[in-house]
């Protein structure tokens, strides 16, 4: 009886995982990009990625920005992440940190977190956060992406491959516009 017990408990572990991972490998990421729409005078940027990430992560993203043109980034996330990713962006030329946003938290303001929409007292409707970027220079950027373990606790920095029954697996979008840059001051 117990060795039926035991060999149930490991069926249902194993259907628990290959169920999670056919969930993650039928999870179509990429095509989240053509649901955005580019708002003018911007156009959409190939640099725009989306990828299938699992909680208790850290990702990292290289973004090469070309002097001569205007950027906007905008984040996305599966819902099932609950708006808890955090969010750092690094200049690589000059290791300064452009940007960290955190996820929802006490400290989380309405325009800091990067995922949730506000509402925008001037236009008078909600919209969803942006990062406008002019480099004066051509440069890469670094999103680090960190994404908590279920309990709130920071990402450990493991395998990527490691795979754990408590990690939920969903998409996140790096949505990028750019256009040319408006020429300003003396020539």
């Amino acid at each position: 009886m117990s060795s039926i017990k035991n060999f149930s408990f490991i069926l249902l572990v194993f259907a628990l995982y290959f169920n999670q991972n056919m969930i993650a490998q039928s999870m179509d990421c990429a095509s989240l990009l053509s649901y955005r729409k580019a708002s003018h005078p911007y156009k959409f940027s190939n640099l725009s990625k989306s990828a299938i990430c699992t909680t208790g992560k850290t990702y990292e993203f290289i973004v090469p920005l070309e002097s001569g043109n205007e950027y906007r980034l905008s984040f996305f996330a599966s819902s099932v992440f609950n708006h808890q990713i955090d969010f750092r962006i690094i200049d690589l030329n000059t290791n300064e940190l452009i940007l960290n946003l955190t996820g929802d938290s006490e400290m989380a303001t309405d325009q800091s977190n990067a995922l949730r929409d506000y509402f925008n007292d001037k236009i008078n409707k909600l919209v969803h956060p942006h990062y406008d970027f002019i480099p004066a220079n051509s440069t890469n950027l670094k999103i680090i992406i960190d994404i908590p373990n279920l309990d709130g606790s920071k990402p450990l920095k493991s395998s990527i491959y490691q795979s754990n029954l408590d990690e939920v697996k969903g998409c996140i979008t790096i949505y990028i516009q750019d256009k040319k840059a408006d020429d300003f001051g003396f020539r």
